[in-house]
């Protein structure tokens, strides 16, 4: 047990979080404070204890980082509620409601009011709204209780993120600890303020794809049936928050099953069985999406929908394209268009909403959740473009190495999927999309960082910036500036 001891540091820090945390959230919270400062407390110390236990099993004495950065997090969450979120969240004196964050806040307690049942909201995935509505009826409603469950949930991805990423690179070197940095993304910070959907499904994907990965590789000792049902457990999780993401998680399944093969012989029975529950699951996914109230969910309407923006009402309806907008020349009629906007499309939603990144410091002041939130994944944005060379040359190492060694193949299969899918699948350009495969283009840039030669690196980036720099140009003419 001694070896689970907390830092010093950690405990000063976790004193002062709570010391200052708890008169603010009990001075200025009105419902059900008491318990959200004992939440802040709970997520707080058991947050410290699984970092701590999570650098001890992985034997790295640098990844004490974990526990710190928990901290931080904690600290950058309550910050971002009450500047940027709380002000903003009363639909009376909202200057900029309707976002659904926002909406999902006022819904998900009125779906405990009615009972439980979905028949008052009009939504097309309604599993998120029992999400929250959940917690809400256990922890009271107040926006600081979702904000922390959501950074404690993202918390359990991130260490498993690390876990993963330790194992898969095997070999322990000095800087590895900077995995951890999965943990202070911008947009994820962000995003897990608010009651929203992306930080959930970023975990919940991330759980799911690379469990499949670690027993396919067999870099853990993971039996059939824990992997059954850890990651049947996160895919029915998807299907009930957004069902179409369903898709995503089949195809990187069946990539897996082909190409992450490990040294020795792996069983075919042991490939059936997981093909057979991906089939399953592909079965069961619209019968559960229309028992909780959602819309009825059609593989084949939504691929249409994908591929053609004259099929997708939403976008027809809800979107005010600029004049000159270069995310209305991609949107594609058919599936030859689909694919040829796919890597442009992927390009703009990694650099957007760069280089329009003016953020007003009196919107900010003034507690506008748009002005936060373009900030944040501004800054983002940024890690993006300097990520992606990294990501690059370790995704074609990878693909060289198969044979010898498939593990990495995990990664960035989950990630690149996701990604397509996130880029193919949302024919608006929504920064908020991406982040659910924000942590795994981390997880691959690291592992390009950590293993990758500077030559490769060298190559990917010169190809990465010359594409870039091709794309201002078209900005800049297209814009006419």
């Amino acid at each position: 047990m001694r070896s689970l001891a907390l830092p010093t540091g950690q405990v000063i820090l976790v004193f002062l979080l709570l010391g200052l945390g708890g008169p603010l959230i009990m001075a200025t919270i009105e419902h059900a404070s008491f318990s959200a400062v004992l939440l802040l407390g709970f997520v707080a110390v058991i947050g410290l204890w699984l970092c701590r236990n999570t650098q001890v099993r992985l034997k790295d004495p640098s990844l004490k980082i974990l526990g710190y950065f928990w901290l931080i997090k904690l600290g950058v969450t309550l910050f971002l509620l009450y500047v940027g979120w709380i002000p903003q969240l009363d639909p009376a004196s909202s200057t900029a409601w309707g976002y659904d964050p926002q909406r999902y806040y006022i819904q998900a307690q009125e779906l405990i009011d009615n009972n439980w049942s979905p028949d008052l909201v009009s939504l097309n995935y309604v599993g998120i709204l029992y999400y929250y509505g959940a917690i809400f009826y256990f922890l009271g409603h107040n926006p600081v209780v979702p904000a922390l469950i959501n950074a404690f949930v993202t918390l359990l991805a991130s260490l498993y993120l690390v876990k993963v990423g330790y194992e898969i690179k095997n070999r322990r070197e000095p800087r590895d600890w900077t995995l951890a940095w999965v943990l202070l993304l911008p947009e994820v910070l962000w995003f897990d303020v608010m009651t929203s959907r992306e930080t959930l499904l970023a975990a919940l994907l991330l759980v799911t794809m690379l469990t499949t990965g670690r027993y396919l590789a067999r870099t853990a000792p993971l039996s059939l049936s824990t992997v059954l049902t850890t990651s049947g457990l996160s895919a029915l999780a998807i299907v009930a928050v957004r069902t179409s993401l369903v898709l995503p998680v089949l195809a990187s399944i069946v990539l897996m099953m082909l190409l992450v093969k490990p040294q020795h012989q792996f069983r075919a029975m042991q490939r059936a069985v997981l093909a057979g529950a991906a089939a399953v699951l592909l079965i069961f996914a619209p019968l559960m999406a229309g028992y909780l109230g959602g819309y009825e969910f059609d593989v084949e309407r939504t691929i249409d929908v994908a591929t053609s923006a004259s099929e997708n009402i939403a976008l027809i309806s809800d979107v005010n394209w600029s004049e000159n907008s270069i995310g209305m020349l991609l949107l594609p009629e058919g599936l030859i268009q689909s694919l040829l906007f796919l890597p442009p499309r992927m390009v703009l939603y990694l650099v957007a909403p760069l280089p329009n990144i003016a953020v007003p410091i009196s919107d900010l002041l003034a507690g506008s959740w748009d002005a936060w939130q373009r900030l944040f994944t501004s800054l983002s944005s940024v890690i993006n473009v300097l990520a992606i060379p990294y990501a690059v040359a370790s995704f074609i190492q990878s693909i060289r190495r198969r044979q010898t060694n498939a593990a990495p193949l995990v990664l960035h299969i989950a990630y690149w999927v996701t990604f397509i899918a996130v880029a193919g699948g949302n024919l608006t350009i929504h920064e908020r999309y991406r982040v659910m495969a924000t942590p795994l283009l981390w997880g691959c840039a690291w592992f390009g960082a950590r293993t990758c030669s500077r030559p490769q690196i060298y190559i990917a980036s010169k190809y990465w910036y010359g594409l870039l720099s091709l794309g201002a140009l078209f900005y800049l003419g297209y814009k006419g500036l």
